[in-house]
């Protein structure tokens, strides 16, 4: 016990990414079935592009096009249920930047134009809930990304 704890902290010390969080939800979320609709990423996650951190949807950005007892779009029990009560659906929270570490979505997104898929890998194929990072989010991978686009790479642009 005491090994995984000093693990935990060494990770964390050197920039990797928060471990992911087992689903909570009932709901299933199918990433492909809602990109092959036409719908982009900000359609779910709005402002993700123009706000430090990405909105994870809440229940009333289902209810946007989801309607209890309509045929079209199919809406499960669950998801049915989630939006008659109005509660706010549990999507696990899997992409999380260490505490020390300064990140904004505005400035990869609208500012560098980086896509979705640079760190979150290849999302639209996604049928079920997203458990686990597709990219790991730690200092090796962010660094060579700031090289790569010939951005900066200065300790204190990203680490607080």
């Amino acid at each position: 016990a005491a090994m995984s704890v000093l693990a935990l902290l060494l990770s964390l010390a050197l920039g990797a990414a928060t471990p992911a969080r087992a689903a909570s939800s009932s709901v299933v979320y199918n990433h492909q079935k809602h990109i092959d609709l036409g719908m982009k990423c900000l359609s779910c996650h709005i402002g993700a592009d123009l706000q430090e951190k990405a909105s994870i949807p809440n229940v009333k950005a289902c209810a946007l096009c989801h309607i209890p007892g309509k045929d079209y779009p199919k809406t499960s029990p669950a998801l049915g249920d989630a939006i008659k009560s109005g509660v706010d659906i549990k999507w696990p929270r899997v992409y999380q930047a260490a505490r020390h570490v300064r990140f904004s979505h505005r400035r990869h997104v609208a500012g560098g134009g980086i896509s979705c898929a640079a760190c979150h890998g290849t999302i639209e194929k996604e049928t079920v809930n997203i458990h686990r990072q597709a990219v790991r989010l730690d200092m090796a991978t962010c660094r060579s990304c700031h090289q790569k686009e010939k951005v900066n790479t200065d300790c204190l642009a990203c680490h607080r």
